[in-house]
């Protein structure tokens, strides 16, 4: 039933009444229940009461038949708004293969090659690959029967260049695959590997070049690859010419293509994301638009699925470009969303604590904190232990700000004793150099604002270039040079970001 009430519950309103007249058209009897139990479950209504509800008893049997029943018309129903949406063109094209083949065996030669090349054409268009290859196989079976087939050599070339883009397509499935296995084990267990040696060792395993971006899901699978390794190391600064440089390509050669519309809007995503991490906020948003326009379009099919991401990443770069009441503004709205569970929120609670805390609204930002009721290791199997890190510095900076000096001192231990370890494992010492002058500060506060202890923070931190240097690290030291200078922390973070 869990499976059944969160399926729907994810479904569109307009999904949702489909659904209901799907099952409305399907049922042969009048007193079906299935519609019914759709509403108890949409309206949320407490799964141990539904029986009662249908029947008037708990009748367990009858129930147990219901469900079964609902789930086998859910998998039909989705099946079917799935060959509606996603392979009508795969249909259209094996269609035009079969009639083609159809032809050549009534020797109409003539007209099953034009149906052929029409099919072609759409496959091509749509990136199909196995496709063409059923096409190409076609056309070189029946070529020597015919002057209306083309010329053997050119389809054997072409059949020839499909079949290496299709081996390429494969080989960027397996390699994605392969490392995000092993960068599960750095985000999630704190294991320390060699990201450059991963990345050349599988792209030499799967003999995949670096320059290869063929479509939309190709290129969004390298650059979630080279996304993961730029988020671990911190290091946005050498990707974005490669990532950019190859979506234009790929736009160029697609032009408005729906075929992978849901990777083309995920790539937009990512380096929507780099820009930012790169503190480049206008081309972050230009970026953000594109893939806003690309959501709305197939009638917003993806728009849902894209949302989320879209707005939260909207909103952190206004916040970074000075409009912070837009950006909560923005994250409030979000936040009180009831479509997405809070697992896939836990990004926008972070970021709108950090918004909070930045405006001096700490009340309100420990009133969010309190919504964080799993325990730390349940957050870093959720979404990994960098961003448990970021939640916990939050927190001691939170209560410091608030008084709670008892709640900081065993907070600070906690997190002495849980993540030392890792920080110096992976070469993130400067976080431990943080907290050692934040403990100055909340022991003796009189004593950050002297020369002498300026003086020893400047010197204890090795910094990147200001385009280079991550945002959130930039973030975080902010405090701390507010609390130096007896500055506004906001202003202070705008002027060391901008």
């Amino acid at each position: 039933m869990i499976a059944i009430s969160s399926i729907i519950l994810q479904f569109a309103k307009e999904e949702q009444q489909e659904f209901i007249k799907y099952l409305s058209l399907k049922n042969k009897r009048q007193d079906t229940k299935n519609i019914q139990l759709v509403k108890l479950l949409l309206a949320k209504y407490p799964s141990k009461e539904i029986p009662q509800k249908l029947y008037g008893t708990t009748n367990k049997s009858a129930y147990h038949g219901l469900r079964k029943r609902l789930w086998n018309s859910l998998l039909d129903f989705m099946a079917t708004q799935s060959l509606t949406h996603e392979v009508s063109t795969e249909l259209e094209i094996t269609k035009y293969i079969l009639v083609a083949r159809n032809l050549l065996l009534q020797k109409q030669y003539k007209t099953a090659y034009k149906v052929l090349q029409k099919a072609e054409r759409k496959a091509k268009d749509s990136l199909h690959f196995s496709l063409l290859n059923e096409i190409y196989h076609t056309q070189i079976q029946y070529a020597h029967t015919t002057e209306f087939a083309p010329d053997l050599e050119v389809l054997i070339a072409k059949f020839s260049t499909n079949q290496q883009d299709f081996l390429q397509e494969e080989k960027l499935n397996m390699a994605y695959a392969v490392i995000k296995e092993q960068l599960q084990k750095v985000e999630h267990q704190g294991v320390v590997i060699s990201l450059n040696e991963l990345l050349q060792e599988t792209y030499t395993r799967f003999d995949i070049s670096k320059e290869i971006g063929l479509t939309y899901k190709s290129l969004y699978q390298l650059v979630q690859i080279i996304n993961s390794v730029a988020a671990v190391k911190r290091d946005y600064f050498n990707v974005t010419s490669f990532v950019v440089d190859n979506y234009k390509d790929i736009s160029n050669r697609l032009k408005q293509t729906d075929k992978h519309l849901i990777y083309h809007i995920k790539v937009l995503y990512l380096i929507a994301n780099i820009f930012f991490r790169k503190k480049r906020f206008r081309e972050s948003l230009y970026y953000l638009d594109i893939m806003k326009e690309q959501m709305m379009r197939q009638k917003q099919r993806f728009y849902k699925d894209s949302e989320l991401k879209y707005q939260f990443l909207y909103a952190l770069n206004h916040n970074y470009l000075g409009n912070a009441v837009k950006a909560i503004s923005i994250l409030e709205r979000v936040k009180s969303l009831k479509k997405y569970d809070i697992e896939e929120m836990l990004d926008v609670y972070i970021s709108l604590i950090v918004c909070y805390f930045q405006q001096g609204l700490f009340k309100k930002a420990q009133q969010l904190f309190s919504e964080f009721y799993h325990t730390d290791k349940w957050y870093e199997e959720k979404v990994g232990i960098e961003w448990v890190i970021k939640k916990n510095l939050i927190e001691i900076l939170l209560h410091i700000e608030l008084g709670n000096i008892s709640y900081v001192d065993s907070r600070f231990a906690s997190f002495q004793r849980s993540y030392y370890p890792f920080l110096k494992r992976v070469e993130e010492t400067r976080v431990i150099t943080f907290l050692k002058f934040v403990k100055n500060y909340y022991h003796t506060p009189e004593k950050v604002t002297s020369v002498e202890f300026k003086t020893t923070v400047e010197n204890s931190f090795q910094w990147k270039a200001r385009v280079e240097e991550d945002i959130f690290v930039m973030s975080f030291y902010a405090w701390l040079k507010a609390k130096m200078n007896k500055a506004n922390l906001y202003e202070t973070t705008l002027e060391l970001v901008n």
